[in-house]
């Protein structure tokens, strides 16, 4: 890749223009680029492929051809006799039930679409001769390819650090060269499974994907040629930044032993309905117990619950909480920290930079062999970060065993979690050729936040708030944040259950959506009809989709991350939409960021977006039990543990809002800006970002209109493809197949040929490309039903689980190999659907995907 010298930061190019249609939203001035170090490959023989392709073709031009050649037989065998006669009624049966006719002779001579139809059959049955012939051959060469395509060394480095035993299958595989055993035959479907997903990730957090931020530049990189310069990258080790310090500090201060001055939540309490289970450390021996949750208890949790206090500070506010005297407070935490429910708060700052090296200064003194333990764990991820394979798995081992060590010396023992970060230099990046898609980018925001749920939560929560405080009330947030969640999802299942319970601005919301996704299932239902390739509509017409959204909903300043990439003809797909304010970036400020650039132009445009209401801007800064939220600060005012425990909820009638005021009574603003998913973030956090922050928006009108339409649904139902979703220049939904009964069921005994034959009849029959990616939604899961089908609501743990399960999972239906492990990759999934891989994947190339935000600018308010 050649090297492109980065603008002056100073002097950034202006983001592309937005539409018309945009309504005051814009593209924000960085982007990111996430793009997979592992170059793509397709494993089919090329003479394989072309023998699917003619397979393909014939199959679909006797499908063309059929109606006219049973019409033209029917006719011709009115007029015939004897033999001929006989023979003409059993091609027509042939013709119209697929089958194979014979060799003939047929009566001369036969009507011309008759003749195609024959000329065309000759054909299927030649490509299905060559692959029963060629198919040993095929897959003995796939597998060879596959063999050499496990040996990229990204994916083994990769292997080495998330999937060690996955490695050592991938190098007996590869030992085999293509000569593979029963048990190498076995392990097939797991190693293409993880290989392909591997090859088309575009989401970061692991060596699996590099990042790299960009900004706009007319002589930067064209948005579709980005390359992974492997020369230019380098990856980060660290360790998980809240289990180093749980484990550093169960050795410097042991519950046991210590009389701490400042106290928190147990890191590994966990509530269970009425009850808590938390790890209690004793004679050199840990144990898990269990305690009722009384209202006592629960005070004093929910009060250290967003980080330190001191003894004096807890002991007031729960005294005030409880109106007892603070004596009787002081006697509560003297239990609580002897039962170890507290314990003593981590001496080290957890969102270090360089907490490694403060842990291991930190025990220098009294601490000698745990320090020593930490040193070489340092050493040995610098190793790790820049070694071939066999020293990353070696280097990997070693800090393995040194964490073993520091269990035994630790309270608190954890198996340390070893990350990586992935990094390439800044980039320049061009609009090019597909300035018209980034100028509509932001009308697909406006579009999609009519769809946003925290629409909804916000609306709930209201009313939640004032039928418990009444119009005007107020109350502390750290008291009531738990169960004015749960109000809320609670009204939020009865509301989606009937949707009549809907009032005021959530009746205006749903009927705006309802307009809007009427009006786009009617378009992919008469495209679908029609037999197009896609359903279009203009950017303009996508805006005034969004036009109904209440006026209540439209006062704060949304910013959005989407995920699109380049598809070719200058056109964009959108794969995710994600809250913005750059929390799809602010993981790598640190170190992808190394000037400062970046961090310092969002942290202007934050203060921009959301100091326009009388409400000050401030940040959590927490890590709350998770790396993900490990980053830079970027605001001036952070809130700390005490201003949390002084935050008040507060209703103003005048405008139906709820605000949350510091303790100096002044309105503050909320911002959570680490990656981790907000409703897995502590309560009041969620309660405060919910005031005003987007949410993730999952919105699928193709689901939507096969869920409405009038036609059967489950394993009856036949069939059904829908068109591509276009706006403009942005595809907002790929190609998509719900296989139906038609789909082929795997052969028993098992043919490996027929199975190959008839699923290259299925996809020539629905038009279904070589190249697809199988999706499950998660609310066809057991247990993760969409409202109404199901009286449960899923729990947080449930909805992430499910994910990691249910990946999104490439296949390649031309090639014999993977077409040979689809059934067992089936059998361990849930029914969903078949999209077209847009982009697909090709030899050589790196998939490569473009984080852009877009935001609604405070004048548009």
């Amino acid at each position: 890749m050649p090297t492109f010298a980065v603008p002056s930061p100073a002097e950034p190019a202006a983001p592309p223009r937005p539409s018309a249609s945009a309504g005051g939203w814009v593209l924000a001035d960085s982007v990111m680029l996430r793009i997979n170090p592992t170059p793509g490959r397709r494993l089919a023989a090329p003479e394989l492929r072309t023998a699917l392709t003619a397979l393909a073709e014939s199959e679909q031009r006797c499908a063309r051809l059929a109606d006219a050649a049973c019409d033209s037989l029917y006719k011709a065998i009115a007029h015939a006799g004897g033999t001929d006669r006989h023979r003409l009624l059993h091609l027509r049966r042939a013709v119209h039930n697929d089958r194979d006719p014979g060799p003939g002779p047929w009566p001369e001579p036969l009507p011309e679409p008759v003749t195609a139809w024959l000329d065309a059959d000759d054909r299927r049955r030649l490509a299905r001769t060559a692959v029963r012939t060629g198919h040993a051959a095929f897959l003995t060469h796939e597998r060879a390819a596959f063999a050499d395509a496990l040996g990229s060394e990204p994916f083994q480095l990769s292997l080495a650090l998330n999937s060690p035993q996955v490695l050592d299958a991938v190098q007996r595989y590869r030992k085999a060269a293509g000569r593979t055993s029963a048990r190498d035959r076995k392990s097939e479907r797991g190693l293409v499974q993880h290989w392909t997903r591997a090859v088309v990730r575009v989401s970061p957090l692991a060596r699996l994907t590099a990042v790299a931020f960009a900004e706009w530049a007319d002589n930067g990189v064209p948005l579709d040629q980005a390359r992974f310069a492997r020369r230019d990258a380098r990856s980060v080790f660290g360790l998980d930044q809240p289990q180093l310090s749980g484990l550093v500090n169960g050795i410097l201060q042991a519950p046991e032993r210590t009389s701490p001055t400042v106290l928190a939540r147990n890191p590994m309490l966990r509530v269970e309905g009425d009850r808590i289970r938390f790890h209690h450390h004793s004679d050199g021996q840990g144990r898990m117990l269990a305690a009722e949750l009384s209202r006592e208890l629960t005070v004093l949790l929910r009060l250290a619950e967003m980080g330190p206090l001191t003894p004096q500070e807890l002991a007031a506010a729960t005294a005030d909480r409880l109106g007892v005297p603070v004596e009787a407070a002081i006697t509560l935490i003297t239990a609580a920290v002897r039962a170890q429910i507290l314990v003593p708060a981590p001496l080290l700052d957890e969102q270090s930079t360089t907490l490694l090296a403060d842990a291991t200064a930190a025990l220098a003194t009294g601490h000698g062999r745990a320090a020593e333990l930490l040193d070489g764990i340092g050493a040995e991820l610098a190793r790790a970060a820049r070694a071939a394979v066999p020293e990353r798995v070696a280097a990997l081992s070693r800090i393995e065993r040194a964490g073993r060590e520091l269990n035994t010396l630790s309270a608190v023992p954890v198996r340390l979690r070893v990350n990586e970060d992935h990094l390439l230099p800044p980039t320049p990046v061009s609009p090019g050729g597909h300035a018209t898609a980034l100028g509509e980018l932001p009308t697909v925001g406006r579009f999609l936040h009519l769809f946003d749920r925290h629409h909804d939560v916000r609306a709930l929560l209201v009313r939640a708030f004032t039928d418990r405080f009444g119009t005007g009330g107020q109350a502390p947030l750290l008291d009531h944040a738990p169960e004015l969640v749960a109000e809320v999802r609670a009204r939020q299942q009865r509301v989606e259950t009937d949707p009549a319970a809907a009032e005021g601005v959530l009746a205006q919301l749903h009927r705006a959506r309802a307009r809007a996704e009427g009006a786009l299932t009617e378009l992919l239902e008469r495209s679908r009809a029609d037999g197009l390739a896609e359903a279009r509509l203009t950017a303009a017409e996508l805006a005034a989709l969004a036009d109904g959204l209440p006026e209540e909903c439209a006062g704060d300043s949304p910013s959005y991350g989407l995920l699109v990439q380049p598809a070719g003809a200058g056109r964009l797909v959108v794969n995710a939409c994600y809250p913005g304010s750059g929390q799809l970036t602010t993981r790598f400020l640190d170190t992808a960021d190394q000037d400062g650039v970046f961090r310092d132009r969002l942290r202007e445009r934050l203060h921009r977006l959301h100091s326009g209401r009388g409400e000050q801007p401030v940040e959590d800064h927490g890590l709350h039990g998770s790396n993900l939220n490990h980053r830079l600060p970027l605001l001036e005012r952070r809130l700390t543990p005490q201003d949390w425990v002084r935050a008040r909820l507060v209703h103003d009638p005048a405008t139906d809002r709820l605000v949350l005021l510091d303790g100096d009574g002044q309105p503050i603003r909320v911002l959570s800006l680490g990656m981790k998913w907000i409703d897995a973030q502590p309560a009041p956090l969620l309660v405060a970002a919910w005031l005003h922050g987007p949410s993730l928006v999952a919105f699928d009108p193709v689901e939507r209109a096969h869920r409405t339409a009038a036609r059967p649904l489950g394993d009856t139902a036949p069939t059904v493809r829908y068109p591509r979703l276009v706006a403009g220049d942005c595809i907002l939904q790929r190609r998509r197949w719900y296989p139906g009964e038609d789909l082929p069921a795997p052969t028993t005994p098992v043919d490996e040929v027929a199975d190959l034959l008839a699923l290259t009849a299925w996809r020539a029959r629905h038009e279904v490309p070589e190249q697809i990616v199988v999706k499950t939604p998660l609310w066809r899961l057991p247990g993760m039903a969409r409202p109404g089908e199901e009286s449960a609501a899923p729990k947080i743990e449930q909805i992430i689980a499910a994910r990691r399960r249910e990946k999104p999972q490439y296949l390649d239906l031309a090639s014999a190999l993977m077409v040979r492990v689809l059934p067992r990759l089936m059998e361990r999934r849930h029914r969903g659907w078949f999209e077209e891989a847009l982009p697909e994947v090709r030899n050589g190339a790196n998939a490569f995907e473009w984080a852009v935000e877009v935001d609604r600018e405070a004048t548009a308010r």
